[in-house]
């Protein structure tokens, strides 16, 4: 338009990227999703929060004394999920994993751990085959939390990470659950981005990201670049829903989100273990959910199966925390707050570091290109990240796809169908979180890290 305007090409690139600055900050629907935000609290306010009252066995259903296998047990939710069915006392636990449990967990009573790899469909067969000593059969509830969460990668060349882990490991996941009889139950879990897609930035005031979002959403069939992450989720989920529509098996879908938060998140560890931390994304705005109401949605789910099976079989429900959306500033004061050493944040930005994540993803994709091949002569292919580089490969694209959004998630359907009832507000996730890292109840690490 600019253009036909008859005004020189300099011009119009200068208001393109003074716009493209502006959609870095804000999308058009961000008005109505920052308007019902949380205000951030005073000091005093903080200091108030507690969450000593929290009885998570109040949340889910009691004790079934059945087989339980939890797939990605030794994960960040997979763990939380383990700690719950042992709080509320079941007696024939196993974790599938690639990696043991904490040694807590893997010394209880209750627990059992098979190595694992979800890729390989003997390796499921030891794990999900075998009888519990307590109930003399195998597990007849499956949670399938495994996944490789490779959020910064979008091209076609470092697809076969995720959708070896995410996709063919499902697969094999649903072949074992249709060989054991009777066939467990399987329950899912996804996430919320399956639903969201992903912005289109250089569409600046044209972009049409929705702020909110809601069961009766269709997942986009196909959105280009997007991370290949919730691209394999997304398929995924397909085969749980085929699964249950022509395979008979119970089956159910949980897209926790925006964020899962909790002590080893990658969003509030990393921001409280990380020497310095970059910042560029402090306007955005969302729903996030505690890890423990997250498990205890996936045992909500395990309930409504045995009740109302035809209801809620081959479903998918979104499920976030209590309380109202936060700014991604706001949850680092917050942060900073609980914080007992001096947090260090370096403001940069937004558009600066948007240009340097697509020279990032080009100098990854040429360096591939280049050494291909040498390595196919050598029989072998390249890495897809190099050592040398560390955390700088999360600085692409797809990471700033799924972290400059608003993103208000509308969870009624789980509370309605599933009798889902978050216990956590965002300020109580902090500061247990803070709380378990600092006093060294949990191992000081963080999930930002390369899988």
């Amino acid at each position: 338009m600019l253009l036909i305007l008859g005004l020189p090409p300099l011009a119009v690139l200068s208001w393109y990227f003074y716009r493209l600055a502006s959609r870095l900050r804000s999308a058009p629907t961000s008005a109505s999703a920052r308007a019902s935000a949380h205000a951030f609290r005073s000091a005093e306010d903080l200091d108030n929060v507690s969450y000593a009252d929290i009885d998570m066995c109040k949340a889910v259903p009691p004790a079934t004394f059945s087989g339980y296998a939890v797939i990605g047990g030794s994960g960040f939710l997979g763990t939380y999920m383990v700690r719950l069915l042992i709080m509320r006392g079941e007696t024939s636990i196993r974790i599938l994993d690639v990696t043991p449990p904490l040694p807590n967990i893997l010394e209880h009573p209750s627990v059992s751990f098979v190595k694992t790899d979800i890729t390989s469909l003997d390796s499921l067969r030891a794990g999900l085959s075998a009888p519990f000593p307590a109930t003399g059969a195998h597990a007849s509830v499956i949670f399938h939390t495994a996944a490789i969460i490779r959020f910064w990668e979008r091209a076609a060349y470092c697809w076969d990470a995720s959708y070896r882990v995410n996709v063919v490991g499902t697969k094999n996941v649903l072949a074992m659950a249709k060989e054991l009889v009777p066939a467990p139950m399987v329950i899912y879990t996804s996430s919320a981005e399956t639903v969201a897609g992903c912005p289109k930035f250089m569409r600046i005031d044209w972009d049409e990201y929705p702020a909110s979002i809601q069961d009766d959403d269709r997942p986009p069939t196909f959105v280009r670049k997007e991370s290949c992450y919730p691209r394999s989720k997304r398929m995924a989920e397909q085969l749980i829903i085929s699964a249950s529509a022509n395979e008979g098996l119970k089956t159910g879908i949980l897209r926790p989100g925006h964020t899962i938060v909790g002590p080893n998140d990658r969003m509030i560890s990393s921001t409280l273990m990380m020497p310095r931390l970059p910042m560029w994304d402090q306007p955005w705005t969302s729903t996030d959910i505690c890890v423990w109401d997250a498990a205890a949605a996936h045992l909500l789910y395990e309930d409504a199966l045995r009740r109302i099976p035809d209801e809620v079989s081959g479903e998918a429900f979104l499920i976030t925390g209590r309380g109202p959306a936060w700014s991604i500033g706001n949850v680092r004061a917050a942060i900073k707050h609980y914080a007992t050493r001096e947090l260090e944040f370096v403001q940069l930005p937004p558009l600066l570091m948007y240009l340097l994540a697509h020279m990032m993803e080009l100098l990854l994709a040429f360096r591939y290109r280049m050494l291909l091949p040498f390595a196919t002569l050598m029989g072998t292919r390249p890495s897809v990240i190099p050592r040398w580089l560390g955390s700088a490969v999360f600085l692409q694209p797809a990471t700033l796809d799924g972290q400059m959004v608003d993103v208000i998630i509308d969870d009624s359907r789980a509370r309605k169908v599933l009798g889902y009832r978050p216990q956590w507000d965002l300020a109580q996730s902090i500061r247990y979180s803070v709380d378990e890292i600092q006093s060294g109840n949990v191992v000081a690490d963080h999930g930002l890290k390369v899988q």
